[in-house]
């Protein structure tokens, strides 16, 4: 009741008759509601620290998309006003974005696929200066990449994740070539809670607060962990197909930040002390571990090209790590900038298998 009556005073002019709290962010208090006509809003207020944070950030991403939602040609959320309680703590109303949340294992490859890749390369051919501008995060891959040995280090601390996991994320940290990408406009949180489809059309995306210039692998890293392994083929090769700049590398790295993901949302866990959710998030491990052992994760070697050039002659397809959709409220900091530099061709020792066409994409 609190939360509506603050809606109530955010938006003056608006009649609301039917609310519903929604307790998904243990971070921000959200409060959904709806007025007489039937449109929907939500309103946020921070709950923590890290909420307050988030939610100003929030404001920003949104104030800074606003004037390219043509470009993006998706539903956001708009600000619809702003109040504060007694304490002076900042309540927010937004609209909020129809459509459905998306289940990934319903999607077979075709125009979800193509709709989702074709949204995602919209977003990522933005011109970065306009994050620039705005003061939003930005961070080079020089950066990202001690970000992610530091996660692997604070990961095999727990002492619960198998050796072999550990070494085949240390491996992929020391790969050359992998880690070399164009910086991009990325959404940061692209996941179930935050994308919504309308049939098999992505119609919106929502959860802007972690908005930068960084990895465009980061808004792959859902995909590739809870779709149809040809769905994630399907998706890539249309998002592919509409960005240029995208480099040979950018499923390999989305395949390393999904399993990382599991890592650290077990260390999360560990951390609150949940033993229920400990045991879950053990699980999920342990079913990483056996998919590396049956040899069904797919490789995260850097790809070799001859300039982006390429022959595909294996035609083994592999498998995709754990759903990420499982892990609830988790997501790892990942914030990076690649070097303007044109697409590098990468060297691999001679007599070496080239690498399959799933690898490639």
């Amino acid at each position: 009741m609190i939360l509506a009556s603050l809606a109530a005073d955010a938006a003056p002019g608006i009649t609301f008759r039917n609310y519903l709290r929604n307790e998904s962010n243990p971070d921000i208090d959200q409060l959904q509601l709806w007025d007489e006509d039937g449109d929907s809003y939500q309103l946020l207020m921070a709950s923590t620290s890290a909420g307050e944070s988030e939610l100003a950030t929030e404001l920003q991403a949104l104030e800074v998309i606003a004037p390219h939602q043509d470009q993006l040609s998706l539903d956001v959320p708009k600000l619809v006003g702003q109040t504060r309680d007694s304490d002076g703590a900042r309540a927010v109303l937004l609209t909020l974005i129809g459509g459905e949340k998306p289940d990934l294992a319903k999607f077979a490859p075709g125009e979800f696929s193509k709709s989702l890749g074709e949204a995602i390369a919209r977003l990522h051919n933005m011109n970065p200066s306009i994050l620039r501008d705005s003061g939003l995060v930005e961070l080079d891959a020089e950066t990202i990449l001690r970000q992610k040995v530091a996660e692997i280090d604070a990961i095999a601390q727990t002492g619960r994740v198998p050796a072999a996991l550990l070494s085949r994320w240390e491996a992929a940290t020391e790969e050359v070539g992998l880690f070399r990408f164009h910086g991009a406009v990325v959404h940061g949180n692209l996941t179930q809670e935050t994308l919504r489809v309308s049939g098999q059309s992505v119609t919106g995306l929502a959860g802007w607060s972690s908005l930068r210039i960084g990895d465009p692998a980061d808004d792959l890293r859902w995909l590739t962990g809870g779709a149809l392994r040809t769905t994630l083929q399907d998706t890539t090769l249309n998002y592919r197909a509409n960005r240029s700049q995208a480099d040979e590398n950018i499923g390999q790295r989305a395949q390393l930040y999904s399993e990382l993901e599991l890592g650290s949302w077990l260390l999360h866990c560990l951390e609150s002390e949940d033993a229920k959710e400990i045991a879950i998030a053990e699980n999920m491990i342990s079913e990483l571990r056996e998919q590396l052992d049956s040899g069904n994760l797919r490789s995260l070697r850097a790809a070799s090209f001859a300039g982006i050039a390429y022959q595909a002659s294996d035609t083994q397809a592999p498998v995709v790590a754990a759903s990420a959709d499982k892990i609830v409220n988790s997501e790892v900091a990942d914030k990076a900038q690649a070097e303007p530099s044109e697409v590098l061709a990468i060297e691999e020792p001679l007599g070496e298998e080239p690498k399959s066409e799933d690898e490639l994409f």
